[in-house]
């Protein structure tokens, strides 16, 4: 008689989109606003010190809305600035994000793009970080990038317009230590967003929500 062995599916999670999982994300990123805003502050004044005007200045960090393609087209600037140039800069400072759309595909592909395109427009690598842990530990909401990314791009884009605002001169002690911000926050927050989670495999990790 032949022997049928029959092997149970992983739980998954489907992904959701709920307020609950916004409130914790936007709770949890409170403090990028300050990180995030004195960098911002920064790249005001660096906007300031080109002779770019405030709404100028704003714009760029709310479109193009990346640290560090804004500081690489910064050393690019000049009185006819190189378009191209500076869209190719702009692609190679961001070609991280391909990685981290590609897994945030595997989270959140089955949301619709409607859905989830606004909400990766303020994508930033905190926030992915952020998401990626919470996934682990609750199951992919969406509700939980947004509100992580929101801190982020309001510290960003209101402390462009303030620096803008501020009697500050480009350059010196300040400029050092706010570029260092962020990225001191993130070294951080990586003990205790990657806190318990199980290896499996070489190098490679499954998160708890699939066993």
């Amino acid at each position: 008689m032949p022997m049928t062995i029959i092997t149970p599916d992983r739980p998954k999670f489907k992904p959701v989109l709920t307020r609950v999982a916004f409130r914790r994300g936007f709770v949890a990123a409170l403090p990028f606003i300050v990180s995030n805003g004195v960098a911002g502050v920064v790249m005001g004044v660096a906007y300031k010190g080109l002779g770019l005007g405030l709404a100028p200045a704003v714009l760029f960090s709310l479109v193009v809305y990346s640290a560090t393609a804004q500081a690489v087209t910064l050393g690019m600037w000049t009185v006819t600035p190189p378009v191209a140039a500076m869209v190719v800069a702009c692609i190679a400072t961001n070609a991280r994000y391909l990685v981290m759309g590609a897994h945030l595909h595997q989270l959140f592909g089955r949301l619709r793009k409607r859905v989830m395109l606004p909400i990766l427009f303020l994508l930033a690598d905190a926030s992915w970080l952020m998401t990626t842990a919470d996934a682990e530990r609750n199951g992919p909401d969406a509700g939980y990038l947004l509100g992580a990314s929101v801190p982020m791009a309001i510290g960003w884009i209101a402390g462009t317009g303030l620096g803008y605002a501020l009697p500050l001169k480009p350059g010196g002690p300040l400029a050092i230590a706010a570029a260092l911000l962020p990225a001191a926050f993130v070294v951080t927050l990586l003990p205790t967003q990657w806190r318990g989670r199980k290896p499996f495999g070489r190098g490679l990790y499954r998160p708890r929500w699939l066993y």
